[in-house]
């Protein structure tokens, strides 16, 4: 079915509710397993529409050596506002006759192999919001790896986005902020056992209950849009050649 206005009365409804990215994705180009829903998924809901939101810079900027009982919070704050932002959107879908499914933002389902119903970083990917970087995150061109994200399904006829390409070029911050190492120069080599060992230190050292990290997330501030690119690599290799090693960071294993 088709909503009127389509794709831009969808953005106007996820940024009326405080989104501060939004993306469609064609569900073709998603190469992943839905998990607990079967096949018949991808015939029912051929469209995703992505949508995130900003971690704040000032939370972010608080984090030193790890995760904090204060990032946590923030953490689970962002996650809950897009369940809600979740629900109301697939409401106000089906309000209008068309289907929808939406998902937890953070909600893992399968722990041997960390993952959630669904990947909101690579439906992020295939709704060109952005790339996987070295650090294993969604890249944003802004905004970097600071924005938390989810998704809902639908069957409505939306306009899909291009995928971006790999955009990180010369910048390695995340590299120099991993306390796991886990972040190697191809973003294929990243490390996943390693960086879910660091998280799982954090969760039990510092008393979390979450698998979280931060660090890689606050390194990665974007600015790789045209005309900003080479600038703000500039301060990402900046701040790679400064950071010590045994400097913190990491969250490429965290659910997203």
């Amino acid at each position: 079915m088709t909503l009127g206005g389509e794709t831009k009365e969808i953005t106007a409804l996820l940024q009326g509710m405080g989104a501060d990215v939004t993306g469609i994705a064609d569900l073709s180009r998603y190469d992943r397993e839905i998990i607990g829903f079967g096949d018949g998924i991808l015939r029912a809901f051929p469209y995703a529409i992505s949508f995130g939101l900003l971690v704040p810079s000032g939370v972010l900027g608080t984090l030193t050596d790890g995760p904090t009982l204060f990032y946590l919070h923030h953490y689970r704050q962002v996650n809950y506002r897009l369940d809600i932002i979740a629900y109301e959107l697939a409401k106000e879908i089906e309000r209008r006759g068309a289907r929808a499914l939406p998902f937890a933002a953070s909600q893992m389902v399968d722990w041997q192999s960390q993952k959630g119903h669904i990947s909101h970083k690579h439906v992020g990917v295939a709704a060109g919001l952005g790339w996987i970087g070295r650090n294993n995150l969604l890249v944003h061109p802004r905004f970097g790896a600071r924005l938390r994200y989810n998704t809902v399904l639908t069957d409505i006829g939306l306009t899909a986005a291009e995928p971006h390409a790999f955009g990180c070029g010369t910048c390695r911050a995340c590299i120099g902020a991993c306390p796991a190492g886990a972040i190697a120069q191809e973003p294929g080599d990243f490390d996943h056992k390693g960086c879910f060992a660091m998280l799982q230190q954090f969760k039990n050292k510092r008393n979390l209950g979450h698998h979280i990290c931060g660090l890689c997330v606050k390194a990665c501030e974007g600015g790789h849009e045209t005309g900003r690119g080479p600038a703000k690599a500039s301060a990402c290799e900046a701040l790679s050649g400064e950071a010590p090693s045994g400097s913190a960071g990491g969250g490429g294993a965290e659910p997203q």
